[in-house]
């Protein structure tokens, strides 16, 4: 073989070596033994950095700086918004030292947690809360004082349980909003029965009666369920918790779902947080049987606000009688009264709705 012959053997045979070790290169994986290199696929680049080889003359790569988690920030509370007071309320010093106290009792900034701070807020309430009862009043108040780093309370609704010459029972259902430990907002409230006397200096707390439901039922029936879950039927939370607990009878269960497919309603007060008697007497509620529920707003229309349509109101009404309540009470007599609808001082600002029947 000639010498030009050999040389252009021993080129191709090169250049044959080179290309095989090339397309060798092109998808191969690392299981950590590779050596460095730049790897194509679809379009992507990946770049690994190349392992130290002591005499390759490269410097050691330096080690990551780890990168920390991000920690994501408390989700707020929502703002304590005061409860209003409608101009034509009967007695608006009552509501108004009434709401007011279990405001600032659930409702307080971080490092104002515990009964200390709770005695103080209600001792700055004096002209509310008689100096004497302060202390009284924080251990009864225990449903709004469960430990949390701060909270906010927002009252739903304020009615009468009841107007007795000097005395008066204000029912108060609320929401509220507590920092839990891991700093998640935990969601609950209560529906409390606020006692008051009137003195020189106005109306004065002088007890408080909580709700307590007690536990949900394990297998509630229909009516429960699809009570608690109608999206015209709106319930504050303890009003919800004593209808999972079975506290609310068969028939008025049937009528909100029945007077559900014509009204929005807003619940008050179902069972606990009301009065056992009916205030001022020895008679039995009828919410202490289970037979009753009021209502405070329909159609998203107040009972107390004197621009909410009378039509509305005394529809509503009628329209209970018709699902089978035996007394409805409300702002206005309707037609004769009788038997069935009623007025006084006290249902000026809710609607009374009971029936005679635990079926």
């Amino acid at each position: 073989m000639t010498e030009p012959a050999r040389r252009m053997l021993l080129l191709a045979a090169t250049a044959a070596g080179f290309g095989a070790a090339g397309l060798g290169g092109v998808g191969c994986t690392s299981d950590g033994g590779g050596g460095g290199g730049t790897t194509a696929s679809a379009g992507m680049s990946t770049r690994r950095t190349p392992a130290h080889s002591p005499g390759s003359g490269a410097s050691p790569t330096a080690p990551a700086t780890p990168t920390l988690p991000t920690i994501p920030p408390e989700p707020p509370l929502p703002t304590a918004s005061p409860w209003p007071l409608a101009r034509t309320e009967v007695e608006p010093l009552a509501k108004a030292s009434a709401v007011r106290l279990l405001e600032a009792l659930g409702t307080w900034p971080r490092g104002g947690q515990g009964p200390g701070p709770a005695r103080e807020r209600a001792r700055a309430r004096s002209r509310d809360v008689p100096p004497a009862r302060a202390a009284h009043l924080v251990s009864r108040a225990a449903p709004l004082l469960t430990p949390a780093p701060e909270a906010t309370v927002r009252v739903i609704a304020a009615q009468y349980g009841g107007l007795a010459g000097d005395r008066a029972s204000v029912l108060v259902p609320l929401r509220q909003w507590r920092r839990a430990a891991d700093g998640s907002v935990v969601d609950g409230g209560a529906t409390v029965d606020v006692r008051l006397t009137r003195a020189p200096s106005g109306w004065q707390v002088r007890d408080l009666h909580p709700s307590c439901p007690g536990r949900p039922l394990a297998r509630p029936g229909p009516l429960i369920r699809r009570t608690v879950t109608h999206d015209r039927i709106h319930l504050p939370p303890a009003a919800e918790a004593d209808i999972r607990a079975g506290h609310l009878r068969p028939a008025p269960l049937r009528a909100l779902l029945t007077l559900a497919e014509s009204y929005d309603i807003d619940i008050s007060v179902i069972h606990t947080g009301h009065p056992r008697n009916v205030f001022g007497t020895s008679r039995l509620s009828d919410h202490t049987r289970m037979r009753a529920f009021d209502v405070w707003a329909v159609n998203g229309r107040t009972v107390i606000d004197p621009t909410t349509p009378d039509a509305l109101i005394d529809g509503f009404m009628r329209a209970a009688a018709r699902a089978g309540a035996y007394r409805v009470g409300g702002p206005r007599l309707l037609g004769r009264g009788g038997e069935v609808f009623f007025t006084d001082r006290a249902h000026r600002d809710h609607l009374h709705i009971a029936f005679d029947s635990d079926a």
